[in-house]
């Protein structure tokens, strides 16, 4: 069994009844000689160190000696031994291990526990439901085990059990072995619990229990009412999402709608749920129409808004609708402003002409919002601890603010907001610094983004890939998204060629942008940041290309001289501008 990421369920996981049921159709379109074929072919693929399990394997289903090791004795008391063996190995190793390893001495203790996890499998396979439960039941309070150092096996270590799948199976394990009147407070008693235990991996869902097996669970429907009535009483994003989960399984969409549109403010997921639904069957009708009912009830502060109006304009562009895409997209911006959403509410028109006014609109309303306490409001304070950002407020920044500025081709509007930063932080924050000057020399270079200069184009490049997470709490963290920097790149493609400067203004701005550069790398080398040398380097040549672009040689060639004689002894940066002015076109 391959490892998994505890943190996101498998994108194209495939659930083991499907599995099983595929590869039994498979199996019963062959011949007895093609059927030896095939384990002959799987044999040889056999590791091998494992070629002996592989005969078991091959002979458990024949041999009922091989049955043995799962007699309910022998695999809870090998799980109890090795649970008592723990604190020993604590002591043997007390003073001895790193105290940042939190595995520490039960490294050994890895391949005998993943044994144990599989044997617990193998009952469940078997439909040895009491002993599925114990055994999975010991196991997981086994990884709550902790010494005096904090030390101990944890599901993170553990990379050949698939931890959302033995969850599954120990849970199904507790529907068949209690009886119906306790089923619902007993599971969600079990299902919070190992929420806790195995936190980074995604929440638990009765879907799972009827994806591990085909075999049907005795009085599903009346577990799902009982299930259903208890989470009501519930509070919390976990109760919410069993509650809309166990109204799918009941009672489908009729169910889910009847869920969001008489508690829209305490269930606003349930439309997110309702539309999913409604999309997977087909008709973008019902789509179009749900999507206008919800947006009509739900609290405008909401940023879920943004998700129902995604929907809305999705459906409405499947029937031709370009107005209505048109206010679904303006909603789903201003409900929860993302750069994503801002290139979307731009394609919504074909030309830079038609773009530039609602552009100019959505900057104002970043603006707006820039000026209100960044704080959550609404009901989501109700829903701490959500699994994503469908109920978080978008955190605008001014990055995302001078992308409004710029694709509107108003320069002077993103000049105004970038000087009034500082000239550190473009990595790291939400300083507009670090986009609007890159994108002037690229403006000021009169050059299409293809032959831009080597200094000015890696300058460009890098801001982009920045641009990208712009809304993003801390950049430092948040990953570049590529499909989305491919957009940016080509918004920017467009809207570059459509800016004309005048003489004036053109050396103004060029003025700005070189006042900067001294300024930023003067700072960065006389406080020996030495890990940015080579970004002042790569920055003061950029902007010596641009003049050397336009015939400024000996201006382009002062400015570099005048940092290469201030700074003579710092000897790293000087190699840095070395660098970077070998780099750069012949003047």
């Amino acid at each position: 069994m391959a490892g998994v990421d505890l943190s996101h369920p498998p994108a194209e996981k495939l659930t083991l009844k499907d599995f099983r049921e595929a590869v039994d159709a498979r199996l019963a379109d062959l011949s007895p000689e093609e059927l030896r074929a095939l384990l002959r072919l799987l044999a040889s693929r056999v590791p091998s160190s494992e070629r002996l399990s592989f005969l078991h394997f091959l002979r458990a289903p024949l041999d009922p000696s091989a049955h043995a090791a799962l007699h309910s004795h022998a695999l809870l008391e090998d799980i109890s031994e090795l649970a008592r063996s723990l604190p020993d190995k604590a002591r043997e190793w007390e003073d001895i291990w790193p105290e940042n390893d939190s595995l520490g001495p039960y490294a050994e203790f890895l391949e005998p526990l993943t044994s144990l996890f599989q044997r617990a499998q193998e009952a469940s396979e078997r439909g040895q439901h009491p002993l599925a439960r114990d055994a999975y039941r010991a196991l997981f309070s086994l990884l709550e085990y902790t010494d005096d150092q904090g030390r101990g096996p944890r599901p993170e270590h553990l990379s050949h059990v698939d931890f959302p799948e033995a969850r599954a199976r120990y849970l199904r394990a507790v529907y068949f072995t209690t009886p119906p009147e306790q089923r619902s407070p007993l599971l969600l008693e079990e299902m919070c619990s190992l929420r806790q235990l195995l936190s980074r991996a995604h929440r638990p869902l009765v879907q799972e229990w009827l994806d591990i097996s085909s075999e049907p669970l005795p009085d599903f429907d009346l577990f799902l009412r009982d299930w259903s009535s208890l989470l009501r009483q519930q509070e919390g994003p976990d109760a919410d999402a069993w509650l809309r989960e166990a109204i799918r399984l009941s009672q489908g969409t009729r169910g889910l709608r009847e869920l969001a549109f008489s508690e829209p403010s305490r269930h606003p997921r349930a439309f997110v749920d309702l539309l999913s639904a409604l999309e997977r069957e087909g008709p973008p009708l019902a789509v179009l129409t749900t999507a206008q009912e919800s947006l009509a009830v739900l609290p405008s502060s909401l940023p879920l808004r943004a998700t129902v109006a995604t929907f809305l304009a999705s459906a409405a562009e499947r029937l031709g609708q370009p107005d209505t895409v048109r206010s679904a997209r303006w909603e789903a911006f201003v409900s929860q402003p993302t750069l994503s959403r801002l290139l979307d509410l731009r394609d919504t028109f074909p030309s830079e002409s038609e773009r530039e006014p609602l552009l100019r609109r959505a900057a104002r309303h970043l603006e707006s919002v820039l000026q209100q306490p960044h704080a959550p409001s609404g009901s989501m304070a109700a829903l701490p601890g959500a699994e994503d950002s469908l109920d978080v407020p978008a955190h605008v920044d001014r990055r995302l603010l001078a992308h409004a500025w710029l694709l509107a081709h108003d320069w002077e509007a993103a000049h105004v907001l970038a000087a009034k930063e500082n000239a550190l932080g473009w990595t790291f924050g939400d300083n507009p610094q670090g986009l609007v000057v890159p994108a002037f020399l690229v403006l000021l270079s009169g050059q299409s983004l293809s032959r831009l200069p080597r200094n000015v184009d890696a300058l460009w490049r890098q801001a982009l890939e920045s641009g990208t997470r712009a809304g993003a709490w801390y950049s430092g963290g948040a990953r570049h998204d590529e499909a989305l920097g491919e957009r940016l790149a080509r918004a920017y493609a467009d809207a570059l060629p459509a800016i004309s400067l005048e003489p004036a203004e053109r050396e103004r701005l060029l003025e700005w942008c070189l006042e900067l550069a001294r300024k930023r790398s003067s700072t960065i080398v006389s406080r020996q940041y030495r890990r940015s040398y080579g970004k002042a380097a790569q920055l003061l040549t950029a902007a010596a290309e641009v003049l050397w672009l336009h015939g400024e040689q000996a201006r382009g060639n002062l400015l570099l001289a005048g940092f290469r004689e201030g700074f003579r002894r710092h000897r790293a940066f000087q190699a840095e501008l070395d660098a970077a002015v070998g780099s750069a076109p012949k003047r």
